[in-house]
């Protein structure tokens, strides 16, 4: 995918819908970017994927000019400048890669290119990047973290602070970076904010200040609801052979998230999820899709499964089945499983149990499910 361009004025000035798709998934967005500009009248705009809560996937509108907006946030939020050399070493079909550059383009710094899908889990290739251009400034995930912490991966010298999100924050993990060396910066965003909301200006992990380009409240659910001129234009989705364009926002402007937050004087605290999406590896993945797959293959061999998540050290969360005891083996069921699936929703482990658990009600029992699974 081109990324050199994205610190280009002719880009961030330019009319033309960038679509920008992770290659390695099957993401079908045929006749979206005819539908955008013809049917919904969008220009000068960026779309990404990102999985629905249903399944399938959802494609966030994001305008040029929100992308900026957000990045200048950070670049004041975080004291960036020219002097910067930034790794950009997330994927460019993802908000925080993208923001990298957007950031890189406000601030006039220096980007070094650093392919993700090359990322060795022992730090190597990273580290001879980082000495070798002197960079002083990158993000990451918990994921790469963990990698680092695990191989005791010193920091070089020259690196002055390391975003990190995407995914949960584990306090221990962060603390024995900080012993190696990295500045970590913990921050809290999605796609629909343009990248960060919340970023720590110290060391905090889950208490982190509200950049100044949003207006944040809190709903009756305690759902976080957002406003600012950061914010995305609205969804894509493909209904059938169609498509159709929605724009969440109230008539306020407000966009009510699907995360569990609190909020103390201009500071936010994450909670959790308020639907059923996961974060693998920084990706979002819907339970629920996976889910149906389990309940259909084990309905077809008169048995009955549900899939669960599991936390996991390195990729946050695992995708485990727990089925009732059949006449499959394990490793063959897991293969047929994961033939339909992407590779991120890959399913770890499939646990036979004589019957699954369930409440006086009927309904599954999550808590019980998680000990076989654990168990198994």
């Amino acid at each position: 995918m081109e990324t050199t361009r994205l610190t280009s004025a002719e880009y961030w000035e330019s009319e033309a819908i960038d679509l920008r798709l992770n290659p390695r998934r099957e993401i079908d967005a045929e006749g979206l970017v005819p539908f955008l500009r013809g049917d919904v009248g969008i220009q000068n705009s960026v779309v990404l994927a990102t999985s629905g809560s249903s399944g399938g996937f959802k494609f966030v509108v994001l305008s040029k000019s929100a992308l900026l907006n957000s990045a200048r946030a950070v670049v004041v939020h975080s004291d960036l400048g020219r002097d910067d050399v930034s790794l950009a070493g997330l994927s460019g079909f993802h908000v925080g890669g993208l923001g990298i550059y957007a950031r890189a383009f406000l601030s006039g710094s220096q980007i070094v290119e650093m392919d993700s899908a090359g990322w060795k889990r022992d730090g190597s290739d990273l580290i001879r990047v980082l000495e070798m251009k002197s960079v002083t400034l990158t993000s990451m995930t918990p994921t790469h973290l963990h990698d680092l912490v695990l191989h005791k991966v010193q920091c070089p010298e020259a690196l002055q602070l390391v975003f990190l999100g995407g995914g949960r924050m584990d306090a221990a993990l962060i603390e024995k970076a900080r012993e190696l060396g990295w500045p970590v910066r913990v921050s809290y965003g999605m796609t629909e904010a343009g990248s960060q909301i919340a970023t720590a200006q110290d060391d905090s992990v889950d208490l982190l200040p509200v950049l100044s380009h949003w207006e944040t409240k809190v709903d009756t659910a305690g759902r976080l609801a957002i406003r600012g001129e950061a914010l995305f234009s609205g969804y894509a989705i493909r209904e059938g052979a169609q498509w159709k364009f929605e724009d969440p926002r109230d008539d306020g402007g407000w966009f009510v998230t699907g995360d569990h937050c609190e909020l103390q004087d201009g500071m936010l605290r994450f909670s959790g999820r308020a639907d059923d999406l996961v974060k693998i590896s920084g990706e979002l993945v819907s339970l629920s899709e996976v889910n149906r797959l389990a309940e259909s293959v084990a309905r077809g061999m008169r048995s009955d499964a549900t899939a669960i998540a599991l936390p996991d050290d390195r990729r946050e969360n695992e995708l485990v089945v727990v089925m009732e005891a059949c006449e499959r083996d394990a490793s063959d069921l897991l293969c047929d499983l994961n033939s339909q699936l992407d590779g991120i929703e890959a399913i770890r482990r499939v646990v036979f149990v004589d019957q699954l658990p369930r409440t006086e009600i009927g309904k599954l029992d999550r808590v019980r499910l998680e000990q076989m699974a654990t168990e198994g």
